[in-house]
């Protein structure tokens, strides 16, 4: 039987992409896979300097990364399709040459814009000036493109969270875009956050504000341009594509199962019952692919929700977490752990503190004075700091639970032919959740922590140990707490 068509592939055949956010989570995979999957001509990245580094160093970087093993092994040379363009979304029209600018809107074709800011915790101002005000430019260049036939805007499927079922539609947004960015040029900065909570309104914080106030910009250009939206649900680690349970940083959800793993984090505030929606970093960018083929196609539909359908996998925040304490307990331990990885789930925020000071920052704060004592610096409390904000940045999400329509998805994998349900797999066919979680604490031992496999077998001894002076620590505190309960009661010693 002769191979299908990539339809998909074919998209981007000998086409130009423009792509910001290149350096990030997302962005890595999506030029990863553009020059491994696709014939596209050229990618031109819009990088900024960061930490000391040009923006042609930070190319660098990006191409030394492991997930680009296999399209350095496949084809070396597709690396040269890519080009710097000198910029930052946060500057004035973002910051771009008009050399560059005359470039890009003679040669591309498509624009991705996935650049953002994901903190929780920015400023009001910070937030809108990079979500907000940096798509704004982004749509006045492409505005300008003589050869466009796509705008894709990478959104969130948060940015409207009071909408406990969200439709692959348009939403209003909470502020007129326009009044808000015209404010940035007046209102004094101390001024702005002063009145931070009031233009928030019901948003839970900047993230989601200036996500949605971006979103209604791209809306204002439906029928003058062509776009779509993109909205993933929160993302994970990849599945398989380009390697198994690559992800970016702790700010994450694998940041609570690798900090429970270490045996840092005790306790975790969240609903355990509520329903987790939670996107493979691979899927999301095979999705994205899709939508792109698909609005090509029929014109029908520009806004994705790119969630888990429910037909796929169903797994509350309880369920998750318990196959990843099996996973860590008798599969893939880490090394160097502080404590027997254990803890408890509650929906008290009293009570999840409770057992935060309790159980994280009183042992932090005896081990931080002992390496001190010894000579070392202390580490734990900043580490439990960051942990501890980390999880607070995800309270909102892992309190309460949202229903994502995702019928259109399901549609568009009903028209893939099977050389493209393998390219570009958006589908839970053939996963098993523990081996899954498996490759995440692999790769975040491999590459995060620099623990090879062959100090496994050394952690699971260890682990064992641990799990019998945890043991012993919690029967001897609990005879301690009887005894001195009958003391109390009674007035004598058991």
């Amino acid at each position: 039987m002769s191979k299908e068509t990539d339809r998909i592939g074919e998209v981007f055949r000998n086409k130009t992409v423009f792509i910001s956010g290149g350096t990030g989570f997302l962005g890595k995979l999506l030029i990863e896979k553009l020059l491994r999957v696709t014939k596209v001509k050229k990618l031109y990245l819009l990088v900024r300097q960061k930490k000391g580094k040009s923006s042609f160093e930070r190319l660098n970087d990006i191409f030394n990364h492991v997930i680009f093993s296999k399209l350095k092994s496949e084809n070396p040379d597709s690396v040269k399709k890519c080009q710097i363009i000198v910029g930052d979304v946060i500057q004035e029209n973002l910051g771009i040459s008009e050399g560059d600018r005359e470039l890009l809107q003679n040669e591309v074709n498509f624009i991705f814009h996935s650049a953002a800011t994901t903190r929780f915790d920015d400023t009001l101002k910070d937030a809108v000036i990079m979500n907000t005000r940096g798509t704004k430019y982004m749509l006045d260049l492409a505005k300008g493109c003589k050869h466009l036939e796509l705008f894709i805007h990478v959104s969130t499927a948060y940015a409207f969270p009071h909408e406990k079922i969200l439709y692959e539609k348009p939403y209003p947004p909470p502020a007129n875009p326009n009044e808000v960015l015209n404010g940035l040029s007046w209102i004094s900065d101390d001024a702005l956050e002063g009145f931070s909570k009031k233009i928030l309104g019901n948003c839970p914080n900047t993230y989601t504000f200036s996500k949605a106030l971006a979103e209604d910009l791209v809306n204002q250009e439906v029928g003058k341009m062509p776009v779509i939206i993109i909205r993933p649900a929160v993302v994970i680690p990849t599945l398989d594509d380009p390697i198994p349970g690559f992800f970016n940083n702790l700010t994450s959800p694998m940041g609570i199962f690798i900090g429970a793993g270490k045996g840092v984090i005790r306790t975790m505030y969240l609903d355990s019952k509520s329903f987790a929606n939670l996107v493979p970093a691979d899927s999301t960018i095979n999705g994205t692919l899709i939508s792109i083929w698909d609005y090509l196609t029929t014109k029908k539909q520009y806004v994705f929700n790119l969630c888990v359908p429910l037909e796929d996998i169903k797994l509350n925040w309880e369920e998750i977490v318990e196959l990843g304490k099996d996973v860590i307990y008798n599969r893939i331990p880490f090394n160097g752990i502080l404590w027997y990885p254990g803890g408890s789930m509650t929906k008290s925020k009293a009570w999840h503190y409770f057992n935060f000071v309790l159980f994280q920052i009183i042992p932090a704060f005896f081990i931080d004075g002992l390496l001190l004592c010894l000579g070392y610096p202390p580490v734990l409390l900043k580490v439990n700091n960051r942990l501890h904000k980390g999880q607070e940045m995800f309270e909102y999400y892992t309190t309460r639970a949202w229903y994502f329509k995702t019928d259109y998805l399901v549609h568009m994998r009903k028209k893939l032919n099977s050389t493209e349900k393998k390219l570009y797999k958006v589908d839970a066919e053939g996963l098993v959740i523990k081996d899954y979680l498996e490759k995440c604490m692999l790769y975040a031992r491999r590459h995060m922590f620099k623990e090879t496999d062959d100090m496994i077998p050394t952690a699971k001894r260890n682990m064992k140990i641990l799990f019998v002076v945890d043991r012993i620590i919690k029967i001897a505190f609990f005879a301690l707490v009887f005894s001195y309960l009958y003391k109390l009661i009674f007035g004598t010693k058991v």
